[in-house]
């Protein structure tokens, strides 16, 4: 996601798709919520104001406030949605946090999370969650990635991250479908698909246009397949690996991909990239394969999509990410977590609204208004008829992934990791610099951003 820099793909489309006329009349959006009682206490919440999920939250609240009431307890849910934007929405909350007056239930910024912990802005929930049922049901990597020093400050969902192709395109050409193990595999159907189809390979976030796409969409996924003996955050001392062998062999993908023209250079390199790549290439099949997330089945290609393909789920389909042990992977990354404001009037109630938006109870009717990705509970595809069969399944698919896939363990400054990583991919993509020399001076501009104390190298 987005720091205070481009916005990311992903986030761009959301806003563009979802954005509400702006953040002050997104406030004065939603359905009534139940009355409160003379003693109840009012909780509010913060997300960015889309307009779609303001009328997602609106059905959460509604039957949240409505439990409340029937059994008694002194709580009532209001939204108060932030900008849409992805940089305003960061900068509000942040400056909200700093001055006391954050909601009491925020939608944080998955790469904000950390630091907005490490500040003492939200409040440790591990109390409070140890023995929980509905806790029990979240995925453990999903738990290991809410964990900060074996405490968790947030709730949330996931997503699963591969490789899409178009199917019809490499059938058509005689090119096998088989799950590419290694990067090695995958630059063998590359050269198929550029002599046979002229289409170009691959078209992988990379660059500084992506945004905080480049890290989210793209290399983070690439560097874990080399990541076996080469951490990239080092949870036993809470640091950044700014230079290994694994580092230097993701970015050597790129650079391959680059001097083999299998990649979309040119179009990484214009503004808003992923307009030429996936609204633009992989829909007309002139780019054969794009990497990205569980919301591509609906937001990108779907009927209402930014750019429909036709028989979608006939001729498009999913590849892993390859790995240097030939085990490929689906990658699993956090949504935004939802955390409780450390200054929340009650930190409880808060808590208990998370829980229930979270839950099938709580999410299956909301899912019919707006449906982006996977439920991190493991029980929720049991209870949620319409969650199993919306968007032919693909979404209930991916849930069923989650637990066996892979995970990044981040920490504070993930961030600035994300921006030098997009200038360290433009380097190597436009052939500026080699990969060791672009990880070099990745290393040396992380030391200088992060501080020397908060990287290493293997």
């Amino acid at each position: 996601m987005g720091f205070q820099k481009s916005l990311s793909r992903r986030d761009f489309l959301k806003m563009s798709m979802l954005a509400a006329g702006g953040a002050a009349t997104a406030g004065m959006l939603g359905m009534p919520y139940i009355a409160m009682g003379q003693d109840a206490t009012e909780l509010t919440l913060v997300h960015p104001g889309r307009e779609l999920g303001i009328k997602y939250w609106d059905v959460i609240i509604e039957g949240f406030n409505a439990k409340m009431q029937e059994e008694g307890k002194p709580f009532r849910m209001k939204q108060t949605p932030g900008p849409a934007t992805d940089n305003d929405y960061v900068t509000k909350i942040t400056l909200d946090a700093a001055s006391g007056t954050l909601s009491d239930v925020v939608s944080v910024n998955s790469a904000r999370y950390e630091d907005m912990a490490a500040a003492g802005y939200l409040a440790d929930l591990t109390g409070l969650l140890e023995g929980n049922a509905d806790w029990e049901q979240y995925s453990q990597v999903v738990k290991d990635q809410l964990a900060i020093d074996g405490k968790i400050y947030g709730v949330a969902d996931a997503g699963t991250f591969t490789l899409y192709y178009r199917k019809d395109l490499l059938n058509e050409a005689g090119i096998s479908i088989d799950q590419p193990k290694t990067w090695d595999d995958f630059y063998g159907v590359a050269e198929e698909i550029l002599t046979k189809t002229g289409a170009t390979p691959i078209g992988i976030p990379a660059a500084r246009a992506w945004g905080g796409g480049t890290w989210e969409e793209g290399f983070r996924h690439v560097w874990l397949g080399f990541a076996e003996s080469n951490e990239i955050f080092d949870t036993a001392d809470n640091k950044w690996v700014v230079k290994s062998e694994g580092l230097l062999k993701a970015l050597q993908v790129y650079e391959t991909l680059a001097t083999n023209k299998w990649l979309t250079v040119d179009a990484l390199l214009s503004p808003n990239p992923w307009e030429p790549i996936k609204y633009q290439g992989f829909p007309g099949k002139t780019v054969a394969v794009v990497t990205g997330g569980d919301w591509q089945w609906e937001f990108d290609w779907g009927p209402n999509g930014a750019t429909p393909i036709e028989g979608l789920f006939e001729n498009v389909d999913r590849w892993q990410f390859p790995s240097a042990i030939g085990d490929p992977f689906v990658f699993v990354g956090i949504g935004g977590p939802m955390s409780v404001y450390s200054q929340s009037k009650n930190i409880d109630g808060a808590l208990e609204f998370i829980l229930y938006a979270g839950s099938p109870t709580g999410a299956c009717k909301a899912m019919e208004t707006y449906l982006g990705g996977p439920s991190a509970r493991k029980d929720f595809a049991d209870n949620c008829e319409f969650y199993t069969t919306a968007i032919n399944g693909k979404i209930a698919e991916a849930g069923a992934l989650i637990e066996s896939g892979r995970s990044l363990k981040a920490g504070v400054g993930q961030g600035k990791i994300a921006d030098g990583i997009a200038l360290a991919t433009e380097e190597v993509i436009t052939l500026a610099k080699p990969a060791q020399q672009a990880m070099d001076d990745f290393a040396a501009n992380m030391k200088e951003q992060l501080g020397e104390e908060a990287v290493k190298e293997l």
